[in-house]
């Protein structure tokens, strides 16, 4: 990853679009993105497709301008729905047309199938991004999928987070693609002493697999009495997961906190950081987890993983789906401190090599060539 270049970034305004700020690895992205490019002078627009009645989870430079679509993205496929999404597209239309911008840029596939209508014959330049690995995305609704066939050749480039994502995307939608990673936020230091405690990260959905994670401790927790467990996130798997807790005699020893905005402390204390994922795009609580010196064991699922860690020298990767071999990875970290401090060195050094200025460089370089 190279530096930032010479050329300086002209661009009088720009609209960034994604569903909702909710707490989320794409919405955070965005969100730094528009703080980023805000505090280089630059005029951002930020709209979401869902209303002023979901709550904001990250912070926006108060120099963004905030926009709602008041519109929720729904997949129930009746003619009232599909009215409500057809006067969004329009009310972002307006949003271009009065605006102006140079570039729109849009997350997430639902999001970018409306924004690439909406700004469809407006001379306005349009890219998307891809937030998860395509193929595996099995949960997306058979009519989003036909229509980022069809129009995602529209748009200037697709961004990828993995050169695997970024070939999917090539060979199915007809468009060209891009990679750029995530950028690591600005972390603290880690400057607490590390617990007997385990911590997961993220929504509580099938894909992020917290199911396998509490399956996996219930096979290790009896040898290691100390120990607890703490799942960070909020989704509509809580009440299966609270459920499975109980059915495995965890209750005592296992924590669902919900959505907390300062996870970076919870991650400096952790002396073990699991990320069991069925597939991913990029993890961000990955990498967030390897800039805090955790040591992080994560499920080498399609795709993004593999990209951050090097098993055994930065991390451990373990087989997707595969609860025995992630209980037995836990066991080996929870019984051995050296190894574990080995690994969170060496995992420190994301800070470097996935630093904002340097991936932004990355998005301007894009934005100047278009």
């Amino acid at each position: 990853m190279t530096g930032a270049g010479t050329e300086r970034l002209e661009i009088p305004c720009m609209v960034l679009v994604i569903g909702s700020l909710q707490g989320g690895g794409a919405e955070r992205q965005l969100s730094e993105m528009a703080n980023y490019w805000a505090a280089k002078g630059i005029r951002v627009i930020f709209a979401t497709w869902m209303g002023p009645e979901i709550p904001d989870f990250y912070d926006l430079d108060s120099r963004v301008q905030r926009v709602f679509l008041n519109v929720e993205i729904s997949r129930d496929a009746t003619c009232r729905r599909f009215r409500t999404t057809f006067q969004s597209i329009l009310k972002l239309r307006r949003l271009l047309s009065h605006a102006r911008p140079r570039v729109v840029l849009s997350f997430v596939t639902e999001s970018n199938v409306l924004t690439i209508l909406a700004s469809c014959g407006l001379g306005i330049q349009t890219i998307v991004s891809e937030r998860v690995q395509p193929a595996l995305h099995s949960m997306l609704p058979r009519t989003w999928r036909i229509l980022r066939r069809m129009v995602y050749p529209w748009c200037g480039v697709v961004i990828a987070q993995t050169q695997e994502a970024a070939r999917w995307i090539q060979q199915n939608c007809r468009t060209h693609a891009a990679v750029i990673p995530n950028a690591l936020r600005s972390l603290p230091p880690a400057s607490v002493a590390r617990e007997a405690l385990i911590i997961g990260v993220g929504r509580l959905t099938r894909q992020k697999g917290f199911d396998l994670l509490l399956r996996s401790f219930a096979q290790v927790a009896a040898s290691f009495n100390d120990w607890r467990l703490v799942i960070i996130g909020e989704g509509e798997e809580r009440a299966n997961l609270l459920r499975l807790r109980g059915e495995l005699l965890l209750t005592d020893r296992v924590e669902l906190v919900g959505q907390i905005a300062d996870v970076a402390t919870w991650m400096a204390r952790a002396s073990l950081v699991v990320q069991p994922s069925r597939f991913e795009g990029f993890p961000n609580a990955v990498m967030e987890a390897m800039g805090m010196g955790a040591a992080v064991i994560c499920a080498d699922c399609p795709s993004g993983p593999a990209d951050l860690i090097e098993d055994g020298v930065n991390g451990r990767l373990v087989p997707v789906d595969d609860v025995a071999a992630l209980a037995r990875t836990m066991a080996d970290l929870m019984l051995h401190q050296g190894i574990r401090e080995r690994l969170g060195r060496e995992a420190a050094k994301v800070r470097q090599r996935f630093r904002q200025d340097l991936v932004m460089a990355q998005w301007e370089r894009y934005l100047l060539s278009l």
